[in-house]
């Protein structure tokens, strides 16, 4: 019996070590042969775990004290997985999809760094500690367990990631004279296999501060590089912007995390959108000198004024320091009776403000010359949604044709204008005269004011852009070239007859807006002349139209109508033919009588921009001869054809063929 015992447990025993295991089921995978499968399905950490576990009755024999204390198989089985395997990410950040099946070790929870297992104090319980941080794998932390000690311990893992992950020849630490600040320049590549630039790198400069990353580091790209300066402070700004929106988020969400692992994954992805954004704008710049044209931020121009103020005063003060010494060598060679010393002071106090006021009129020169290129007064015509082509420069108007308004009988005519040469009308009904000068301005990318207009008894109402004759500049030849026939809302387009470039214009509408005068500091005496109140153009963007684009045919059209025949406005086609002698064409754009805004023309639809019905369309409940509301739902009761045919009698034949 007892062989046979013996027997037995010999024969159990090394089972479990001689079987192979299932290297799916062990790996965390799925095996598909599932209980047929001739190899043990047994996890390494459950192995390692029984291992540990299962003792020979010679060891339980030799030390029975030990078999008493619980906690130490645990600790140890719960250690010996974190050595063999690495910890899952996605545990770790919340939750994982593959549970079980995962091959990577889940650890239960995080001990605390100070709570290390004391080798003579087994019996005592394990106090549940609030969790640290696991800084090595954990990328944020929050803002209520952030200290000193933490906030070092993660700069400190940024800038070992970063010096890991960047080799020796694509990485540049330098340190600045005091030794106080640390700046890490490395080479980043685009991972796109369809990069289509030949530049497929770029140099980035960054340094941490020691509350990082409370702060965000600070980013420069270096000019010492292939890239144009233009691309680089494009990519720089763009940059800076992305990592002040991602650290006011992670304030709002009331964590900090380490962001320039982000920042690198970002920058990977949107490198050629800012590559592609600042070619553009290099492209600009570039056509911009050719065509003799300089662009100054405004930034550069306060720096100018700045600098010439500085100057302006400094010489103020030589002068008044001459003056000064002049008249001392005066007062003593001069003797005179005894109220010479208060007529000298008032002399002196009359110089100074003499040459106060000359310094206030040198600085506001210096200030019109800088923001103000043109005279700005008068009535600015202004083109909106204009989009020049990229081979145009610059566009300058020859001769306009202008509506005007009179202001006594509200008549409109029109005027034919040239470059700064005055014209005089009369008015068709009341006999008025009417002035008009227009003082036509330079159009390109960065301004869209076609000129100025100096009117006289009369208010603008519309530009004929279609009898408008341009000129038109060149950037590829430096040429300008005529262009005319311009229609709002369509491309013009044509080739340069120089160097046959293709050049286009585009133009929504027209804006005017009257310039108020600026106050003259000369005196009351210059103010002698008292002209009459100007008023507002007759068509400005969102106030109404004059009867709000009613005419006498149509009460309940408040609109206007754009021809393409003649490219002006009238309330209806009547008002088209009463004033034309032209046969007359659809319209193809409209302008809103609630809003004045200028659109493509719909019939029914509301506008674009107000959102007011301009015609009545089909909003009535009668039936109005059939072309007014033929539904008997929504019909008035008041219709006699809402109830027509309703005590018709129908045969059983047609109401089963109904049916």
């Amino acid at each position: 019996m007892e062989n046979s015992e013996g027997e037995k447990t010999g024969e159990s025993n090394p089972a479990p070590q001689t079987q192979q295991l299932c290297r799916f089921f062990s790996q965390g995978r799925h095996c598909n042969f599932g209980k047929k499968c001739r190899f043990m399905h047994i996890r390494d950490d459950a192995k390692a775990h029984e291992n540990k576990t299962v003792r020979t009755p010679s060891q339980s024999d030799a030390a029975p004290s030990h078999s008493q204390v619980p906690s130490g198989p645990t600790n140890i089985s719960r250690a010996a997985p974190a050595a063999g395997r690495r910890p899952c990410r996605y545990f770790i950040s919340g939750h994982c999809t593959m549970e079980d099946r995962c091959r990577f070790w889940h650890p239960p929870q995080f001990l605390p760094v100070n709570d290390q297992p004391v080798p003579g104090d087994h019996a005592r319980p394990v106090q549940r500690m609030r969790p640290v941080p696991y800084l090595n794998i954990l990328q944020e932390v929050k803002l209520c367990d952030l200290t000193e000690d933490v906030t070092r311990r993660l700069r400190d893992t940024e800038i070992k990631q970063l010096e890991k992950r960047f080799p020796k020849d694509k990485l540049i630490i330098q340190e600045r004279s005091d030794g106080m600040v640390t700046y890490y320049r490395v080479t980043v590549e685009a991972t796109d296999p369809d990069w289509p630039f030949d530049l497929k790198e770029i140099d980035i400069m960054v340094s941490f501060p020691d509350n990082y990353p409370q702060e965000i580091f600070t980013l420069d790209i270096p000019l010492d590089q292939n890239l144009p300066p233009v691309m680089a402070r494009h990519v720089q700004q763009a940059s800076c912007e992305w990592l002040q929106a991602k650290h006011a988020t992670n304030q709002l969400l009331g964590k900090v995390e380490l962001l320039f692992r982000s920042f690198l994954r970002w920058l990977d992805r949107t490198l050629e959108r800012l590559f592609t954004e600042g070619a553009r704008q290099l492209k600009k710049d570039i056509d911009i000198e050719k065509a003799g044209l300089q662009f100054i931020p405004y930034q550069e121009l306060q720096a100018t004024l700045s600098e010439k103020s500085e100057d302006a005063e400094e010489d103020a003060s030589d002068e008044r320091k001459v003056k000064k010494t002049e008249g001392e060598r005066t007062l003593e060679g001069v003797h005179e009776g005894p109220g010479c010393d208060d007529r000298h002071q008032q002399q002196q106090e009359e110089e100074e403000e003499e040459e106060e006021e000359e310094e206030e009129e040198e600085t506001s020169h210096l200030v019109e010359n800088i923001k103000i290129s043109g005279p700005h007064r008068g009535t600015e015509v202004k083109l909106l949604g204009l989009r020049l082509g990229e081979n145009t420069a610059t566009v300058v108007a020859q001769k306009i044709t202008v509506c005007l308004q009179c202001n006594r009988c509200k008549i409109t005519a029109e005027l034919t204008l040239t470059g700064r040469t005055p014209c005089t009308a009369e008015c068709e009904k009341c006999s008025a005269s009417i002035k008009a000068v227009f003082r036509p301005s330079m159009l390109h990318h960065y301004s869209d004011v076609l000129g100025y207009l100096d009117i006289y008894n009369a208010v603008p109402a519309d530009l004929v852009l279609q009898d408008c004759e341009l000129s038109v500049g060149c950037i590829s030849c430096s040429q300008e070239g005529p262009m005319q026939n311009i229609s709002y809302g369509q491309t013009k387009e044509f080739n340069c007859e120089h160097c046959h470039s293709k050049l286009s214009i585009l133009a929504e509408s027209t804006k005017f807006q009257y310039i108020q005068p600026r106050a003259n500091k000369t005196g009351q005496s210059a103010c002698a002349v008292h002209y009459k109140s100007i008023r507002d153009p007759a068509v400005q963007k969102g106030k109404p139209l004059p009867g709000q684009g009613t005419c006498k045919h149509y009460k309940q059209s408040h609109r206007w109508l754009r021809f393409p025949c003649c490219g002006r406005t009238y309330p209806c086609d009547m008002c088209h033919d009463e004033d034309q002698d032209h046969p007359m064409e659809l319209a193809t754009r409209m302008i809103c009588g609630y809003c004045a805004k200028e659109q493509p023309y719909g019939n029914g639809k509301p506008c674009i921009s107000c959102g007011s019905m301009m015609t009545r369309g089909t909003h009535t409940s009668h039936w109005e001869g059939g072309l007014g509301c033929r539904n008997k739902v929504k019909m008035s009761r008041n219709d006699r054809h809402k109830y027509a045919n309703t005590s018709k009698t129908v045969s059983r034949k047609a109401g089963g063929e109904k049916k």
